[in-house]
């Protein structure tokens, strides 16, 4: 009995020691791979990484990465001035009890530093994680990470150092799963967000005399891609990094490069959108696939009741968009009807390719070919400028 014992404590000790070297390698990994990610991302002109300290974390029972003062800047155009985000603390942790699955403890208030003010983002609830691919523990060629998940609750976007309400939203939802090495049949990226209860202040709809008191009741949308990524999509990635935000004709090059790559060799994709605002819901939907030369088919729909009331509303609130709503009804009137429960409704169906366009079973246009090289070397047209409520254009009108 007396040997079993010691057979028994000594297995134990085994264990714990074994336990004990696996967390202090998993905290010198995440120490490591943040220092990495930071240095990679701040090789970005566009975007600086920094924190004032960083420290592993003391409980067996977690391994933690601790950072004070994680700063963000981001300046996408060395003409523009830059936006800071602070978060006075952040941690990676994975528990003993979920090896794979990785932690980001962010802060409940994120400050925002730019040279015309300063805000803050604060959350009631929030928690992201991080979904680890458990044969990259074995390969350093496989991605880390292969699926992520976010939620928040109560998000108040605030101005003025804190004290001016702008925005508010009840609840946000994000879930992502990629798999990297997705073949012609398989779904290479798929994200479904959802969003409830947005609301601009009651100050600012006022002020700028938004209607529907400023909401948006729900949003939700989803994407799903599939087929193989480029063989070079990683490289592609580096060099879209390395031209300076300025070259948008080379980012822009490069980018449909990709998308020719990926939809010569079985891309596909579906989108679809729900959106809840004042009396109407709307609802789209869209598939897009390719054949071998990369030449687009596909379908999308669009539903949307209660058009009048939602049209009214606008034009009340903006009588200056009178013109442009009466314009988009008699282009939209087609597929316009009338119903006792929905209103005025909107419904189309659209089906293209080679064969046309088709909506509602009309063919409306011809379809010509897709000319990548043209849209390549097609130069980009600088954005234009736009005015915003209260500046001159009457946007801010309640009249």
């Amino acid at each position: 009995m007396r040997g079993f014992l010691k057979f028994l404590l000594a297995v134990v000790v085994v264990v714990v020691l074994a336990w004990l070297g696996l967390w202090w390698y998993a905290q010198g990994r995440m120490q490591a791979g943040f220092t990495n990610w930071v240095n990679q991302t701040s090789a970005n002109p566009g975007i600086k990484v920094s924190f004032d300290s960083m420290s592993r974390g003391t409980s067996p029972l977690a391994a933690t990465l601790n950072l004070v003062n994680l700063r963000i800047t981001v300046q996408p155009d060395a003409n523009v001035p830059p936006v800071t985000f602070v978060l006075p603390s952040f941690a990676l942790r994975i528990n003993a009890a979920d090896p794979t699955l990785v932690h980001f403890d962010l802060p409940p208030q994120v400050n925002i530093d730019a040279s015309d003010g300063t805000g803050t983002v604060r959350f009631g609830s929030v928690a992201v994680t991080e979904q680890i691919n458990p044969t990259a523990l074995f390969s350093p060629k496989v991605p880390t990470f292969n699926g992520t998940d976010a939620t928040a609750d109560n998000i108040d976007l605030l101005a003025s150092g804190g004290s001016l309400l702008v925005l508010h939203i009840d609840h946000f939802m994000a879930h992502a799963v990629v798999n990297e090495n997705a073949t012609a049949g398989q779904n290479a990226l798929r994200v479904h967000e959802e969003l409830d209860g947005m609301a601009v202040s009651p100050l600012l709809t006022k002020i700028a005399s938004i209607p529907f008191d400023g909401k948006i009741d729900q949003l939700t949308n989803s994407l799903t891609l599939s087929g193989p990524l480029p063989a070079n999509w990683q490289a592609a990635i580096k060099q879209f990094d390395a031209l300076p935000p300025s070259d948008q004709n080379g980012r822009q090059k490069l980018t449909l490069q990709e998308m020719q790559d990926w939809a010569a060799h079985g891309g596909h994709g579906t989108f679809g959108l729900q959106l809840a605002i004042g009396p109407s819901k709307l609802k789209a939907s869209a598939a897009v696939q390719f054949d071998a030369k990369a030449q687009p088919s596909g379908t999308a729909s669009l539903t949307a009741d209660h058009l009048g009331a939602f049209s009214g509303a606008v034009v009340n609130a903006y009588p200056m968009a009178q013109a442009d709503v009466s314009q988009l009804e008699a282009m939209l009137s087609p597929y316009i009807s009338a119903t006792t429960p929905g209103g005025q409704t909107l419904t189309m169906h659209v089906a293209y390719g080679a064969g046309g366009v088709m909506i509602n079973g009309q063919k409306v246009a011809d379809m010509p070919p897709v000319d990548w090289t043209a849209l390549e070397n097609a130069p980009v047209a600088p954005p234009t400028p736009t005015q915003a409520p209260g500046d001159g254009s009457g946007a801010a009108s309640s009249e």
